[in-house]
């Protein structure tokens, strides 16, 4: 099973859109694939019953079987950022409860995406961070840049960030958020020269979102060749 690891810029800039129109991608290429978001904060009831709509998102998009519970084992009703949820259920993180779903992911998957909480720096806990996580788990990175005014900062920033705690970046998306950003193609040239990993793709903006519309712009096979030369 390959497995990546798909952080961001920042919060709200469409890391579960890119996520699913990875899983999209793979599927279509004809491999198992499936999706998991081991902290998800913020959601909403329907019919009674507690619904986070970014987990949502990747089990209606994945082709294997998704025990909610595995692939997302941390769930906070309150949109805050994740330390505080913990605090505040006085809970912290089982490292090895994530790894042990990974195991059984194995058996009936190709690839696996891991779509984090937040942007890169987050912290999940108090002693335990995003980062702390991808370099549990040993998996690389893949970033989403939500493309919108600031978002060169950003971006610049968090590889700098990735590449300083020595963790593999294999590659980033660009996904519109800003329909009506000026200058999109200087800003997307600017980082494509600047970012030192293969762009897979500009994902334009959607009105309503399709994983399989969106996967139409993302170039796996950069990615996959990223893989094999490190």
């Amino acid at each position: 099973m390959h497995s990546f690891f798909i952080t961001g810029t920042d919060t709200n800039i469409g890391k579960t859109a890119v996520t699913c129109s990875l899983i999209a991608k793979y599927i279509e290429e004809g491999f198992r694939v499936g999706g998991m978001k081991p902290v998800a904060a913020g959601c909403f009831i329907e019919n009674g019953h507690i619904i986070y709509e970014d987990v949502q998102k990747i089990i209606e998009v994945s082709n294997v079987d998704l025990i909610t519970n595995q692939i997302n084992p941390y769930q906070f009703e309150a949109p805050i950022a994740p330390h505080i949820s913990f605090k505040k259920n006085k809970k912290e993180i089982d490292i090895h409860l994530i790894k042990k779903h990974l195991q059984l992911f194995k058996k009936q998957m190709d690839y696996l995406f891991i779509e984090g909480a937040g942007g890169f720096a987050v912290p999940l806990t108090e002693n335990f961070s995003t980062v702390d996580l991808i370099k549990a788990l040993d998996i690389p990175v893949i970033l989403v840049v939500g493309m919108r005014l600031g978002c060169i900062n950003h971006a610049l920033l968090t590889v700098e960030s990735i590449l300083n705690k020595k963790i593999k970046l294999c590659g980033w998306v660009a996904n519109r958020i800003d329909q009506h950003m000026l200058a999109y193609e200087e800003n997307i040239s600017f980082l494509k020269e600047r970012i030192e990993a293969p762009c897979l793709g500009e994902v334009p903006y959607f009105k309503n979102f399709d994983p399989y519309k969106a996967s139409k712009f993302i170039d796996i096979n950069k990615l996959n060749d990223k893989v094999h030369e490190d």
